[in-house]
C-alpha cells in the first residue's frame, strides 16, 4: 500500500512541476519587469487603479499575460507591494491564469466559439462582482509609499531584472507556490484512478457542484484546462462542470487563496471565497442548458480528470518503476526548456541570498553610476516596461505557432506514435499503449489548432474526422483501462482506420477544402 501512494504521489509532483515551471518562470520575470521598469506608481496607472476601471483593465491585462494561477501569485505580491486596489488585484489574480493568447486560440478551436466568448464574458461578471464586494470589505488599504526600486539606466536595470525574477523565487512566493503543488498532488494521490470518469455527465444535475468542490485544491495549466473543456464539449458532459473547472480549477488554486487569507485575514478570505463559488455554480447552471451543443450524443465517461486522481491501480505491481518510467516520457514529451530554467533560477536565488547577508545589492543595483557609456541610453523605465510586456505577448503569440506545428510537420510525429498506440494495445502492452493513446489525443488537438492558426478556419470535413479519431481514442482508452483483450484488439483497428481517413481529410487543406 505504501509503494501505492509513493508512486503515485511521486509521479503527480514531478508531472505537476514540469507542467508549472515555464508559467512559474514568466510570473517571475513579469513580476521584476513591474518592479524594475515600470515602479510602482506606474504600475497602478496601467491597472488604472486611481479610475472606476481598475477591474475591467485587471480583466483585460490579465486576458494578455501568459501566465497560470501558480505563476500569478509573484505577481499579485507585486501588485500588492504597488499598492494596487485588491479588487483589481482578484480581478487580475482569477482572469490571468483562464485566458492567455495560445489558451484562446485552443479553444476557440476545439470548443464553440461562442461557448469560449461566453465562458470570457462569465469571467468578467465573476470578477467584476468579487472584485467590487472586495473593494468594500473591510478598512480601505493605507497608502503604500513609492519606494526606489527602478534603477537609473543602462546595465544595471537589466541586472536587476535578472536579479528580481531569481530572488522571487526564493521568497515568500515559493511558499505558496509549493502549497498550491502539495494540494493538487494529495487530492491526485487520495482520488482513485477512474473516480471522476462519471462525475462530470451532461444528465448529472450535481455535475457543476461535484466539479466545484474539487477544482480549487487541483492544478491545471491554462492549456490543459482549455483542452479538457474541449475534450468536455466534443462528449457532451455538463457545460456547467467546464465552467466550474475553468474558473475554479485553472483559475484559482490551494496556494493563490492561501496568500489571500494571509495577506487580508481569515474572515475577509472566506466572505471572498463563498462568494466566489456561489457565484461560479450559479452562472454554471444558467449557461448549462444554452451552451449544450446540439447533435453530439453523451458518452458515458470522460478521460479528462483523469490527472486529477491516482494514475495507478492498487492491483498492479512494480509500482515504484513504473511510476520512473512514465516520468521519463512525460519529461520528454513535456519539457521545453522551463523546469531546466526555474531550477537554475532557484539556485541563483539561493545563492543572492547568502550573499545579500554581506553585500548589500540593492544599494548597488539602485546607485547613480558614476560614469557613463556610449552603449548606455537614458530611456524611461515606462517605455521599456511596456516593450517587455509586449514582447511576451509577441513571444507567446510565436509560441503559439511552435507549440500548434504545420499539418506536415504535426503528421510525422502522429503517424509514429498512432502506430505505437495500436501496436501497444494488440500485443497486450497496457501502459504503454495508455501512455501513446494520450499523446495521439494531445497531437490531435493540437493538429487542429495548427490549421486553424494559420488558415483562420477548419474545414467541417477536417475537424469530423478528427472528432472520429479522437472517439475511437477514447474507446481503445476505455479497453485497454478494462485490460479487454477482445476489445482492445477490435477497438485498435478501429482507430488505425480512422487515423487514416484523418490523415487523408487534411492532406488537402486549400481554401476550396477548407470551406466545405
Amino acid at each position: 500500500m505504501m509503494e501505492y501512494y509513493l508512486a503515485g504521489a511521486g509521479l503527480r509532483l514531478f508531472q505537476t512541476i514540469v507542467y508549472a515551471s515555464l508559467w512559474i518562470v514568466i510570473g517571475c520575470f513579469i513580476t521584476a519587469i513591474f518592479r524594475r521598469m515600470l515602479g510602482a506608481r506606474q504600475v497602478r496607472k496601467i491597472f488604472a487603479d486611481e479610475t472606476r476601471y481598475g477591474l475591467l483593465m485587471g480583466w483585460l491585462i490579465g486576458m494578455i499575460l501568459p501566465v497560470c494561477s501558480l505563476g500569478v501569485i509573484p505577481i499579485v505580491r507585486e501588485l500588492h507591494r504597488s499598492g494596487v486596489k485588491r479588487g483589481t488585484i482578484v480581478a487580475f489574480a482569477l482572469t490571468a491564469p483562464l485566458f492567455n493568447p495560445m489558451s484562446i486560440l485552443y479553444g476557440l478551436t476545439l470548443s464553440d466559439p461562442i461557448a469560449i466568448l461566453s465562458f470570457s464574458l462569465c469571467a468578467l461578471v465573476i470578477v467584476s462582482f468579487v472584485g467590487s464586494m472586495w473593494n468594500r470589505v473591510g478598512k480601505v488599504e493605507q497608502d503604500i509609499p513609492d519606494l526606489m526600486t527602478v534603477p537609473t539606466a543602462g546595465l544595471r536595470r537589466s541586472a536587476a531584472l535578472f536579479y528580481s525574477a531569481c530572488r522571487e523565487l526564493f521568497s515568500p512566493s515559493l511558499i505558496y507556490i509549493a502549497i498550491g503543488i502539495t494540494a493538487s498532488v494529495t487530492i491526485a494521490t487520495l482520488i482513485p484512478k477512474g473516480q471522476l470518469q462519471h462525475e462530470v455527465e451532461y444528465g448529472n444535475p450535481f455535475a457543476p457542484i461535484a466539479v466545484a468542490l474539487i477544482a480549487t485544491p487541483i492544478y491545471s495549466t491554462p492549456l490543459l484546462a482549455m483542452s479538457q473543456i474541449g475534450g468536455m464539449f466534443q462528449h457532451g458532459n455538463s457545460i456547467g462542470a467546464a465552467f466550474s473547472l475553468l474558473i475554479l480549477g485553472a483559475g484559482a488554486n490551494a496556494g493563490l487563496l492561501g496568500w489571500i487569507a494571509k495577506t487580508y485575514g481569515i474572515k475577509r478570505f472566506l466572505s471572498f471565497y463563498l462568494c466566489l463559488c456561489i457565484i461560479t455554480v450559479g452562472l454554471a447552471y444558467i449557461i448549462n442548458e444554452p451552451l449544450y451543443p446540439k447533435g453530439v450524443e453523451p458518452a458515458g465517461h470522460t478521460h479528462a480528470f483523469d490527472i486529477y486522481t491516482h494514475p495507478f491501480d492498487k492491483s498492479q505491481e512494480g509500482l515504484l518503476a513504473l511510476a520512473s518510467s512514465q516520468s521519463a516520457d512525460f519529461w520528454i514529451a513535456n519539457e521545453f526548456g522551463g523546469t531546466i530554467l526555474l531550477c537554475l533560477m532557484f539556485c541563483i536565488g539561493s545563492v543572492l541570498t547568502l550573499v545579500e547577508k554581506k553585500v548589500d545589492i540593492q544599494l548597488w543595483l539602485l546607485a547613480e553610476p558614476t560614469s557613463t557609456s556610449r552603449l548606455e541610453r537614458e530611456i524611461p523605465g515606462w517605455v521599456l516596461g511596456v516593450i517587455s510586456i509586449s514582447g511576451l505577448v509577441v513571444a507567446s503569440v510565436v509560441g503559439c505557432f511552435i507549440y500548434y506545428p504545420a499539418p506536415k510537420t504535426l503528421f510525422r510525429d502522429l503517424s509514429a506514435v498512432n502506430a505505437e498506440a495500436v501496436i501497444s494495445a494488440k500485443t497486450r502492452q497496457w501502459e504503454a499503449a495508455d501512455k501513446w493513446i494520450r499523446y495521439c489525443d494531445d497531437l490531435s488537438r493540437r493538429l487542429e489548432v495548427g490549421v486553424y492558426l494559420r488558415n483562420g478556419s477548419i474545414g467541417e470535413f477536417q475537424h469530423a474526422k478528427a472528432k472520429t479519431y479522437r472517439e475511437k481514442l477514447d474507446d481503445l482508452k476505455m479497453a485497454v483501462d478494462l485490460r479487454d483483450e477482445n476489445s482492445a484488439e477490435k477497438t485498435a483497428m478501429d482507430v488505425s482506420k480512422a487515423y487514416l481517413r484523418l490523415s487523408a481529410s487534411f492532406q488537402d487543406l486549400t481554401p476550396a477544402a477548407n470551406g466545405q
